[in-house]
């Protein structure tokens, strides 16, 4: 039994200690911030789920919401197509906030980060399209929009870096194939002029925003990922501390050799259940077993074969005690005591005379003994508890019936009741 909860206690603590080592790692190594292990990757990425409900959906809403406000461009400069400009623009922030919305709670949930790259994408897609159909100079007015694009793409994107970092090197890309692509217009005004001479130092400045917004995605995934280990291996101290501290308790109630309570435990018990009886006024009985000729057995068979007769004696008496109440303890040495709330001085007897005969019924062999196997001798005692009286009284009560079973040849039970006056 104390072989079986040492391997219990090992299978416990066992993969506590292991995630506990492999988490102080992480943050010893400064690897933290970066991509962890498959599982614990899963995990990291199931937390920035929940983290995307509560925080960043929010963040992506505002987001759609100020690129539909910036339709004002659309009818200041769209002309003729303003209308439909400003349609396609609602369309599209209304079909991206559905699917924003829908997908982490589908089946397609783990696809969630690649959704919103597409649609900030599409986001930029539509600036693209408005400054290649609204008419010129006004057109240049929306080459505008791709910094609020980026800041969206920053925001939505900020603690995943390499989807932030790739999306925007993708518009960053686009948007320079489209200026170096586009015709070029038949005559150059002054506004044209300006435009095409600036175009190469607004990509130059697209591009270091990018690079900056980048060291700031990563900075801030790095510190998501580091919280995310460290709040994680706080869970599992306390996990560990907590076993730890039920095991500890346990320990301090359990007989090392053989599992069952201690004599601590047992006179805890008994004062509780004095109490509670004598508040109810219910009976307590009280069982003192003794292995006879235990001295002679070890003598016989040596210490360790009886320490396994001790520990086959106390498995078969835990069976016994089958309600809540009802404790079994090694009382010292060979000496265990039964505790029985609400049970009747017959009715423990009887008990006691089932048990002597099932502790007869192992079959433990004992040369030395007139049985040829080993046996018990049992004192029963029960009494209603009285104000002003304790347990003890009804322990030694126990303990004298228990020495008349031995005078009177062992392997028998006697008991002892107390008048009530």
């Amino acid at each position: 039994m104390p072989s079986s909860n040492v391997q219990r206690d090992s299978d416990t603590l066992r993969p506590l200690e292991s995630q506990i080592n492999m988490l102080t790692s992480l943050i010893e190594r400064k690897k933290a911030g970066g991509r962890f292990p498959a599982a614990l990757e899963a995990s990291y990425q199931s937390f920035r789920l929940r983290q995307f409900f509560s925080v960043d959906l929010r963040v992506i809403m505002s987001g759609l919401l100020v690129f539909v406000v910036f339709g004002w461009a659309d009818f200041s400069f769209g002309g003729a197509q303003s209308v439909m400009l400003f349609s396609v623009r609602v369309l599209i922030a209304v079909l991206l906030m559905l699917a924003i919305i829908w997908i982490p709670r589908s089946r397609f949930a783990p696809y969630s980060l690649y959704a919103l790259v597409v649609g900030v994408y599409i986001c930029f897609l539509s600036v693209l399209w408005n400054i290649y159909i609204v008419d010129l100079p006004w057109g240049y007015f929306y080459h505008l929009g791709m910094i609020p694009m980026q800041v969206f793409a920053l925001l939505g994107l900020r603690s995943n870096y390499r989807a932030m970092f790739s999306c925007s090197l993708a518009m960053l890309l686009s948007y320079t194939a489209f200026i170096v692509l586009l015709p070029g217009p038949a005559e150059l005004t002054e506004v044209k002029r300006l435009a095409m001479a600036m175009a190469p130092y607004y990509i130059l400045f697209w591009a270091i925003l990018v690079i900056m917004a980048s060291y700031l995605s990563y900075t801030i995934e790095s510190g998501t990922r580091t919280d995310f280990i460290k709040n994680r291996l706080l869970a599992l101290e306390a996990d560990r501390l907590q076993y730890l501290g039920r095991r500890l308790q346990q320990l301090s109630t359990t007989d090392s050799l053989t599992g069952i309570a201690n004599r601590r435990h047992a006179e805890t018990q008994l004062s509780e259940e004095w109490r509670r009886c004598l508040r109810s006024n219910e009976p307590l009985a009280a069982l003192m077993v003794d292995v006879d000729l235990f001295k002679a057995y070890n003598d016989q068979y040596g210490h360790q074969q009886g320490d396994t007769c001790l520990r086959s004696i106390a498995q078969k008496m835990a069976e016994f005690c089958r309600r809540p109440g009802d404790v079994c303890a090694r009382y010292g040495g060979e000496e265990f005591v039964v505790v029985l709330p609400e049970t009747t001085l017959n009715q423990a007897e009887e008990l006691a005379q089932e048990l002597c005969e099932a502790i007869a019924g192992l079959n433990i062999p004992h040369a030395r003994s007139p049985h040829s196997v080993a046996t018990v001798s049992i004192g029963v005692a029960a009494e209603i508890p009285r104000a002003g009286e304790n347990y003890e009284g009804l322990l030694k009560r126990a303990d004298v019936a228990l020495y008349q079973a031995k005078d009177n040849g062992r392997n028998q039970v006697k008991r002892q009741s107390v008048t009530q006056g």
